[in-house]
């Protein structure tokens, strides 16, 4: 439903939101003012302007940085709320996880299993 990115509805109009380098540019379109459509139309032609002016989002590249919650180190790697260290991977689609005492057994498992060839 890409005619609706960045517009929502709420009891009484849309509500049009866009975020550029950290910076919020909103705007609300009551239905009062011509009814649901044409608040509507009003709310998607702010937005379509706004895009042009400020541009399209620009999408991160390269590695991420570590969560703030990563408390191993390693992603994929964290303890759960028995204290044991839990690894997680992908195999064929399909989220793997395995629990290990220590934190070191747990890095090692996930490296093994994320290096594998599929």
């Amino acid at each position: 439903m890409k005619s609706l990115a960045n517009i929502t509805r709420d009891s009484a109009g849309w509500s049009v939101r866009i975020v550029r380098h950290g910076v919020q540019h909103s705007k609300y379109f009551r239905f009062s003012d011509g009814g649901i459509r044409a608040s509507l139309a009003r709310a998607k032609q702010w937005r379509d302007e706004q895009i042009l002016e400020l541009g399209e989002r620009q999408w991160r590249k390269g590695p991420r940085k570590k969560a703030v919650n990563n408390t191993s180190g390693v992603a994929g790697v964290s303890r759960n709320v028995y204290g044991r260290w839990v690894a997680t991977w992908q195999e064929e689609g399909v989220q793997r996880f395995k629990t290990f005492k220590t934190k070191r057994e747990a890095i090692a498992h996930r490296k093994a299993n994320v290096s594998r060839p599929d």
